[in-house]
């Protein structure tokens, strides 16, 4: 936790640090590593899904974790990852309304989005004001426990301007994952 005064204002930061499963985490370093920027700025970071093992709610809570790469240490991306950290994120449910948060629809939902040159969003949207003209791909990303596949988080790849298409870059994250990933 930071606190800084400055003429009697105080800001306070508070970062929540979630512990990964070793194996969930060393995959993710493997592919934040790998991944290829193509020389051009980037921010790859995870959303962890964390759940109350008291609760029987069917969903989680969202959680940025400390994996990140930036690429190019862009100044407009660092400050996204910023304002993603301030924030409390809601508990993602079923019937939540995440809005245009695509972490929080792709934790939802289970399946990967992106947001292009195409894409229009609700401008009155909070996530909205925050992503800007950025563009974004996210990811769900799966583990085995037992018979199903459970949630780890959502992995969020952010530029500093939307581009015609993701598809070859969630088609090298997801690639990555799979070589990543050998139990």
């Amino acid at each position: 936790m930071e606190a800084m005064n400055s003429d009697n204002h105080f800001n306070i930061v508070l970062v929540i640090v979630c512990q990964l499963v070793p194996a969930i985490e060393s995959v993710l370093r493997e592919v934040f590593g790998k991944f290829n920027f193509h020389e051009e700025p980037g921010l790859l970071q995870f959303w962890a899904c964390r759940t109350d093992p008291d609760s029987e709610e069917i969903g989680c809570n969202l959680v940025l974790t400390h994996l990140t790469c930036n690429s190019t240490q862009d100044l407009g991306l660092e400050d996204y990852r910023k304002r993603c950290l301030e924030k409390q994120y809601p508990f993602i449910g079923i019937e939540t309304s995440v809005g245009n948060w695509l972490a929080g629809r792709a934790a939802q939902t289970g399946i990967a989005d992106h947001m292009t040159k195409h894409y229009v969003v609700d401008q009155d949207d909070q996530h909205s004001a925050d992503v800007g003209v950025r563009g974004q791909l996210v990811l769900p990303v799966f583990f085995d426990e037992d018979v199903e596949n459970k949630l780890a988080g959502v992995i969020e790849y952010v530029t500093p301007a939307r581009k015609e298409s993701y598809v070859e870059d969630f088609e090298q994250i997801q690639n990555l994952l799979k070589v990543s990933y050998s139990p």
